[in-house]
């Protein structure tokens, strides 16, 4: 009986995809996070966004669950852009998303859409991991290829935000197909 018992549940277990099993790779995010303050290195917001005296915090919005945000905000602890001290905080698509200024969403990130359309009318850096993410509007694509991780911009939808980003980043960014 134990033995049919066992059988039944590795039955069950094994259709479950493997990624589901396993926890968030640390390792992954680690890049992703240092990619995210790198690029933000890179952008100019509007004045409006930022202030010039460095009094604020750059406030760095991450969808895709609350580890995924603990994670980076681990990562980019202490770190600071011009003087501004980044503040990381976890959010869903019905949070007040109009003060974040880059917003990253992960691939395993529900309605896409939403997060884009709930920062359209503000100067938000949008930063995704899928094409439909890019395709719909997003500024910044991570993917990976070739075992290595890329970006590519989205430059019309930048402009509609009023985030210029500088030539140096322009110039490492990949096309995306």
């Amino acid at each position: 009986m134990k033995r049919v018992l066992f059988m039944l549940i590795l039955i069950l277990l094994l259709p479950l995809p493997v990624k589901k099993c396993l926890a968030v790779d640390t390792r992954e995010l680690a890049i992703k996070a240092a990619y995210l303050f790198r690029l933000s290195l890179f952008v100019d917001w509007p004045a409006e966004k930022i202030s010039p005296s460095g009094s604020g915090n750059i406030r760095f919005c991450i969808a895709g669950g609350k580890e995924i945000a603990e994670t980076i905000k681990n990562v980019l602890s202490g770190k600071t852009i011009s003087r501004h001290e980044i503040e990381t905080v976890g959010v869903d698509p019905k949070a007040e998303l109009k003060d974040c200024h880059l917003l990253y969403v992960t691939k395993n990130t529900k309605a896409e859409d939403l997060f884009l359309q709930a920062v359209a009318n503000y100067p938000v850096l949008t930063v995704g991991e899928t094409e439909r993410f890019y395709r719909q509007g997003g500024m910044v694509l991570l993917f990976e290829k070739e075992n290595r991780i890329f970006f590519a911009i989205n430059r019309q939808a930048a402009d509609r935000a009023r985030i210029k980003f500088g030539a140096q980043l322009l110039n490492l960014a990949e096309q995306y197909p």
